[in-house]
């Protein structure tokens, strides 16, 4: 009875001593699976220079906008009343027409280059996205192949301790009916 009950409890010590290898393996895929949380921040940064982009790209907009009706109202000679040009006009009087010709020209040339910087935000917006989707596509096609091996090599390291588990019950209870 003694030899058989030392014998179930060698089977037993070898299953415990091999929990900790099982531990380590698990650890090691957690690992693999913990890698993609990281993803998740660099897509949440690749997001947030997209909408900086974005942002310069509508300031860039909204300057060429401000500097179009500013030419317009040279143009036209309309003044709006409530604003520190309208103001100053309404003290001091209108410019005189050698002072308009030069504000026109220089308004010419901001416009100008508000266009260009305009397409050029434009372009580099439409170029980051682009960028941004081929790497985001090529991320996923690796994300899933990693993953499908990852959880292949788990599920067979999961049958290896399942039979490692049932082998040692079986020894065990071999060793308990030879008492």
């Amino acid at each position: 009875m003694g030899d058989g009950l030392q014998s179930a409890g060698h089977h037993m010590d070898t299953y415990a001593a091999s929990i900790d290898d099982i531990l380590e393996e698990e650890e090691h895929y957690a690992d693999q699976l913990k890698e993609y949380l990281f993803y998740t921040d660099a897509l949440r940064a690749v997001c947030r220079k997209h909408e900086l982009i974005q942002y310069e790209l509508e300031l860039a907009a909204q300057d060429l906008a401000y500097k179009k009706q500013q030419k317009e109202e040279l143009v036209t000679g309309t003044v709006r009343v409530f604003s520190l040009k309208g103001m100053t006009s309404k003290l001091f009087g209108q410019e005189s027409q050698e002072q308009r010709e030069s504000r026109l020209a220089a308004l010419e040339q901001s416009i100008q280059e508000g266009e260009a910087a305009l397409k050029q935000k434009n372009a580099e917006c439409q170029e980051f996205v682009q960028t941004a989707w081929e790497d985001i596509e090529r991320f996923k096609e690796q994300k899933n192949k990693d993953l499908h091996e990852a959880l292949i090599s788990y599920a067979i390291m999961q049958i290896s301790m399942c039979k490692k588990g049932i082998q040692v019950w079986s020894n065990a209870k071999e060793c308990f009916n030879k008492m």
